[in-house]
């Protein structure tokens, strides 16, 4: 069983460096990227997505719609201003 495990581990450990070692490790500056900016480039990619849809209910996909259309009803501020947003 602790046999099994281990190498369950092992094979797990192997497919995340792998999936690792696919994103170039260097940014445009030739700098070294952190382990986060590995994560989020290969998740950018798309390489290790999911095969599988994941879909969403009707009623959550309508309110997603209708957030989405009245994002639209506000304009676009010239630029951000943080102190519009007060805390409760």
């Amino acid at each position: 069983m602790v046999k099994r495990q281990l190498i369950v581990l092992l094979s797990v450990s192997i497919l995340s460096i792998n999936a690792l070692a696919e994103v170039d490790n260097l940014d445009s500056e030739g700098k070294p990227l952190t382990q986060a900016e590995q994560w989020l480039e290969l998740q950018r990619q798309g390489s290790q997505a999911s095969l599988n849809k994941q879909h969403l209910s009707g009623p959550v996909m309508e309110n997603i719609h209708k957030r989405y259309l009245e994002s639209f009803t506000r304009p676009i501020p010239e630029r951000f201003d943080p102190g519009q947003f007060s805390r409760q």
